[in-house]
Parts: structure tokens; C-alpha cells; sequence
């Protein structure tokens, strides 16, 4: 997956395929590294492919894949 350092703390993952609006992740550089490991940057471009969604889909810095159970 594509992802862009566009400012401090601020990541984008630029519209691509079904993505309506780029995606937006705001992360420190070793907070983005745990995101890495799990489903978050498929969640906020899934998030980016619904219908009616304006300008980014936003990943605020407590952002993980949620839990399995």
C-alpha cells in the first residue's frame, strides 16, 4: 500500500482503485510502525470506498484494527 509522509504526525494514502477520497492517518513514526502490523490501513481505505464520504477518511493517532473474537 501506498503511503505518503505529507507533514509531521500526518500520513496519506492517496486515492487509488474504489477509494471515493484519499485516506489520512495521523501517527508519530513509531506509532505508524505498530500500525503497520495489523488491519487499520484496510480499515480507513475501506472506510474511503463508502458512498456519500467527502473530503479524506480520517485514522485519528488510537487507531488499530479493532478486536477479534
Amino acid at each position: 500500500m501506498d503511503i505518503k509522509k505529507i507533514a509531521e504526525n500526518t500520513w496519506q494514502i492517496p486515492k487509488s482503485g474504489k477509494m471515493n477520497v484519499p485516506a489520512i492517518i495521523y501517527a508519530s513514526d513509531l506509532l505508524l510502525e505498530k500500525i503497520k502490523q495489523d488491519k487499520t490501513f484496510q480499515q480507513v481505505s475501506n472506510v474511503a470506498c463508502l458512498k456519500g464520504i467527502q473530503r479524506a477518511s480520517y485514522a485519528m493517532p488510537d487507531a488499530h484494527q479493532g478486536y477479534l473474537v
